[in-house]
């Protein structure tokens, strides 16, 4: 593909509300991190260039809110999406209790080839831990998704988990669409394989944006 051409990645950010999401997005984008808590309200966007094995790739990070009442919004983006970090708080019991039901929302309402990442966020609590490491590593292993400790705070983890996503997502999506023939375009358009869409976008400008919204 062209070098003015990269491959558009939807990234959802969901979970309990106050585990984190926001600030992970906030680290991998601007490697900054805010001791500000002001909850998300529906859904904020953010998108960063990477390259991931050599291919430029655009990936659009949403931000979803946690709570309950903004769940029939939030879950209306999943459909489009092409991977979720679900993510929870190792310092609090029930949000890693609701990854169940997290997990429920993303198999009835995501694309059923979707990439999924489970966060125990806030790893640098360790002392406040009630989430052990290997519950959430078991979890993962039931439902076939890769797990990922990050902390926020710290940066620990937060750069490799987006990368180790959006590269599973390039070899499942790109990778075995272009070896199977297919030939993308670099001027904007899209490529339908599979009856999903392959998105690119112009990469001129490159860096990152962010639509107007809070941040939790």
């Amino acid at each position: 593909m062209g070098a003015k051409g990269a491959y558009i990645v939807r990234l959802l950010m969901v979970g309990d509300s106050a585990c984190g999401k926001t600030s992970l997005v906030l680290r991998f984008d601007q490697n900054v991190f805010s001791t500000k808590f002001v909850t998300t309200i529906g859904v904020d966007y953010r998108d960063k260039m990477v390259k991931i094995e050599g291919a430029p790739m655009r990936l659009q990070l949403w931000d979803t809110a946690g709570q309950e009442r903004f769940r029939s919004l939030t879950s209306n983006f999943f459909g489009r999406a092409d991977g979720f970090v679900l993510t929870y708080d190792i310092s609090n019991r029930p949000s890693f209790d609701h990854v169940i039901g997290w997990m429920r929302d993303i198999k009835t309402r995501a694309p059923p080839d979707c990439d999924i990442v489970l966060c125990g966020n806030k790893c640098d609590l360790d002392n406040d831990r009630v989430v052990t490491y290997e519950e959430g590593k078991q979890l993962a292993d039931e439902y076939g998704v890769q797990f990922f400790e990050s902390s926020a705070l710290t940066g620990q983890n937060v750069e490799s988990m987006f990368t180790a996503l959006a590269t599973t997502i390039k070899h499942k999506r790109i990778d075995d669409y272009l070896e199977g023939g297919g030939a993308p375009s670099t001027d904007g358009a899209s490529t339908t394989t599979d009856n999903r869409t392959i998105h690119l976008a112009p990469t001129e400008g490159g860096g990152s944006s962010k639509s107007p919204g809070c941040c939790q």
